[in-house]
């Protein structure tokens, strides 16, 4: 049976837009996945995003507005295992398995290179556009992180990472395999649950720094139209034994959901 046929692709495409205002980012989402998922066969997906709201989780809302952070994002969690810290934006990140059959699930951030230090130095305190992972709680009321329970980021001690351009700006991209087999009808743990400005972010006359050094910018770069896409793809489940051995094998071990050249893989 050809590839063709045993294996769907789905892409879900969320853009994050940042827009300067003052020492601000606004923060926007599309997140119109009619018009940005392809399936073929019976495997399909739905990529969910949800914010804290005053009657619990409720649908994630476009034009945040992103300052700074107050506080840590590691630091207290309220019941939703979230942060409490002052100017965290929830972006609570879920996929959930709308085919009639189980599938395989991977998910990729990617996040403009000018933010972010890159896979040597991911979460060594120098990026200026932070994301985290995603939160459970357990049956004992402890709030973990769902990376490598749920979600694995890693292989061979190194990130799943690569470079890419999108739209003329460079990215860095990092992914994960949610760890089993999704069955129809259910749904994953959170995959990442919001971003955060890192509290050094400062916008000037000559321009925006973090931790006291002026950002280096790609040509062309507009604060108004800066996005962070996300992508979601699934593959049949039956026949394989693991998320990265179907995904190598249904897209190969370099894919790259966002087209074009991809470096770095690591």
């Amino acid at each position: 049976m050809s590839k063709k046929k045993i294996v769907t692709l789905c892409l879900a495409a969320v853009l994050v837009v940042m827009a300067v205002a003052g020492a601000s980012l606004a923060y926007l989402t599309d997140t119109k996945q009619a018009d940005n998922t392809f399936t073929v066969g019976n495997v399909s997906i739905e990529l969910i995003e949800q914010q804290r709201g005053e009657n619990g989780l409720e649908p994630f809302e476009q034009n945040k507005k992103l300052l700074p952070i107050v506080g840590s994002a590691q630091g207290e969690k309220d019941e939703y295992g979230m942060p409490t810290a002052k100017n965290y934006v929830d972006k609570m990140v879920t996929v959930k398995n709308t085919g009639s059959e189980a599938a395989y699930i991977r998910t990729y951030f990617a996040i403009p290179s000018a933010l972010d230090d890159g896979y040597e130095t991911f979460n060594a305190g120098k990026n200026v556009l932070h994301f985290n992972f995603g939160n459970k709680i357990t049956d004992d009321g402890q709030v973990v992180s769902t990376d490598g329970s749920d979600w694995t980021w890693t292989h061979d001690g190194k990130w799943n990472y690569f470079e890419t351009v999108i739209d003329g700006i460079n990215y860095n991209v990092y992914f994960a395999d949610y760890n089993t087999a999704l069955a129809a009808g259910e749904t994953t743990e959170q995959f990442v649950s919001g971003v955060y400005l890192d509290k050094s972010f400062e916008m000037k006359e000559d321009g925006a720094y973090a931790f006291g050094e002026k950002l280096t910018l790609d040509e062309g770069w507009n604060w108004n139209s800066v996005s962070c896409p996300v992508f979601s793809v699934a593959c049949q489940a039956g026949g394989f034994d693991t998320a990265a051995e179907a995904f190598d094998n249904a897209f190969g071990a370099e894919y790259n959901p966002f087209g074009g050249a991809a470096t770095n893989w690591q």
